[in-house]
């Protein structure tokens, strides 16, 4: 006999009556209602999850509110009447809702919040730093100030975020930008020629805030009387003087720039009147107390060239105007742009050699930055003086100096100098500003209108002009309101206030900043040949693939 056969009930223990377990005389009706309860519990499981999902779903749908997007109007006025502004426009989130507000500054003898100079118990007119939102321009905060103003630097830190430093009269005084409340004060200041930008320090007094220093010198210097160049440490947090003042050069400083290598040291570089020049700030802090010099790094290779007085020679001439840092140029550390009156030469901070060199004409702004092509590296945007109020706008590309593009425009005294903002095709589109003359039928002469220019890299034959009466433009800046997102310009117009300094307001008018969307600008731009003959016109096909091109770009976030 088989061995199964000996083992009838082994493989299936359900079977039969000589199953072990219950249900011996039910036979198979016991399985089946094993089978029921199985069946049973199965769809309970399946019917409590399916509860516990459509609650997770309906919380999340419903009851946990869904973050709201920023709701913007596409273009706002603040109008200020009998007024007198500055060239002055900062960014930055004041109410923290992650969009970009406004912040600039002016003189009247009433603020927009019922703020008087009298009721400040300050004299009038006053100053008045004014926080706007940038979705739609309504103020956040206002504070008064006595003029007058000096210089306003925005954007660097603080006790609990961003901070604005006024220098104005004989006082330092830093406010909060979220709250315009002033975290302090400093009346009758040992900085008596105080210029920008501001110095950053590291955390020198060890009280949490990092400090600043500010550097003095005549700008532009008297004739004759250069005064030396010196230099004051001050807490971030109190505004307390930190060491003593430091003597940084005895002979005529124009202008200074604050400079990290890419090895994180920080240099001062020194603009004077024979040439460009460094200095550790670790030297300086060192002279201004001892131990100071700790928290700063030094480059070694810039070291080995310094001279006795400390001043490391990076470019001797005599015959330079003006020095600019180039940041992303895909370098190690950022590169210098050169100007003299016959040239723009880039200047490699790594090897300290000089790029390229492009021959100019008499330069009627200070240059501006953009991506013409897509490499990475930030094109350099030049206007030239032509004679007769015409000006040669230049894009040179910004590794090898060479031409890219180039137009002739009208312009005014006071037009605005060239932006640009980056897309996400890793180039940027022009923002330019010009006039025209045009005929009216009813006279014979010519008349002067004012007009904005966009320039897209991949249509450079032609522009879009947008007629724009805006008058006494004081500042211009071309912005992404949210990251990636709300393409924008501002506009700040009115009486010059470095002109009424110790005056009155009389006959100032009204000050206006203005806020409009970039691609609003599109549908109300005419498209305009460049090196075509006046009056020629564009193919209407051609008008409408370049706006096409306008309105599919999305924007990215400039290298800062």
């Amino acid at each position: 006999m088989s061995d199964s056969a000996e083992r009838p009930m082994e493989a299936e223990p359900l079977k039969g009556d000589q199953a072990d377990g219950v249900c011996k005389d039910h036979g198979a009706g016991c399985g089946k209602l094993g089978m029921n309860k199985l069946t049973g519990w199965r769809t309970a499981a399946f019917l409590l999850s399916l509860f516990l999902c459509l609650t997770v779903v309906f919380a999340f749908s419903f009851i946990l509110p869904c973050p709201l997007r920023p709701q913007y109007l596409r273009t706002w006025n603040r109008t200020l009447p009998n007024a007198a502004t500055y060239d002055f426009l900062a960014m930055g989130d004041a109410n923290e809702d992650k969009v970009q507000d406004v912040f600039f500054i002016y003189k009247s003898s009433e603020g927009s919040m019922n703020h008087t100079c009298s009721g400040e118990g300050l004299p009038s007119p006053c100053l008045f730093l004014l926080a706007v939102d940038g979705t739609d321009g309504e103020t956040l905060w206002e504070r008064p100030l006595a003029a007058e103003l000096s210089w306003v630097e925005c954007g660097f830190g603080g006790i609990k975020g961003k901070t604005c430093l006024v220098v104005h009269t004989d006082s330092f005084t830093a406010l909060d930008m979220h709250t315009g409340v002033v975290v302090w004060q400093r009346r009758h200041s040992p900085v008596i020629n105080g210029n920008l930008p501001v110095i950053i320090m590291p955390d020198l007094d060890k009280d949490g805030i990092n400090d600043i220093a500010v550097l003095s010198y005549n700008h532009p210097p008297l004739p004759h009387t250069p005064i030396p160049t010196e230099m004051v440490i001050f807490s971030g947090k109190s505004g307390d003087m930190i060491g003593s003042k430091v003597d940084v050069y005895s002979g005529e400083t124009r202008a200074h720039l604050q400079f990290t290598t890419a090895g994180g040291a920080q240099y001062i570089l020194l603009h004077t009147d024979t040439g460009l020049y460094a200095v550790g700030l670790w030297r300086l802090a060192k002279m201004a107390g001892a131990g100071l010099e700790s928290y700063l790094k030094k480059e070694k290779s810039w070291e080995e060239k310094a001279a006795e007085t400390g001043l490391i020679p990076l470019h001797e001439s005599v015959s330079l105007l003006k020095v600019l840092l180039v940041k992303g140029s895909g370098e190690p550390s950022p590169s210098l742009l050169l100007l003299t009156p016959a040239t723009v030469t880039l200047f490699n901070t790594h090897t300290r050699s000089i790029s390229w060199t492009a021959n100019t004409s008499t330069l009627l702004s200070t240059p501006s930055f953009g991506h013409y092509n897509e490499d990475d590296v930030p094109d350099v945007v030049l206007e030239e003086d032509q004679g007769n109020t015409t000006k040669r706008v230049l894009i040179l590309d910004g590794k090898t100096g060479r031409e890219l593009w180039k137009a002739s425009l009208l312009f005014w005294s006071e037009s605005p100098r060239p932006a640009s903002v980056l897309t996400l095709n890793s180039y940027s589109v022009f923002m330019l500003w010009g006039e025209r003359l045009t005929h009216s039928n009813e006279t014979s002469s010519a008349v002067e209108e004012r007009s904005s220019y966009l320039l897209h890299p991949r249509h450079p034959q032609v522009l879009l002009e947008r007629r724009n009466p805006t008058q006494h433009i004081r500042s211009f800046k071309a912005v992404l309101l949210e990251r990636g997102r709300h393409a924008c310009y501002l506009v700040l117009s009115g009486a010059d206030g470095a002109q009424m300094q110790g005056a009155g307001l009389a006959g100032a008018g009204p000050v206006v900043l203005q806020k409009r969307k970039i691609k609003d600008d599109v549908e109300e731009s005419s498209v305009l040949g460049v090196g075509k003959a006046e009056g020629e016109p564009v193919p209407r096909d051609e008008e409408e693939l370049v706006k096409e091109a306008f309105h599919r770009l999305r924007f990215s976030d400039e290298i800062k």
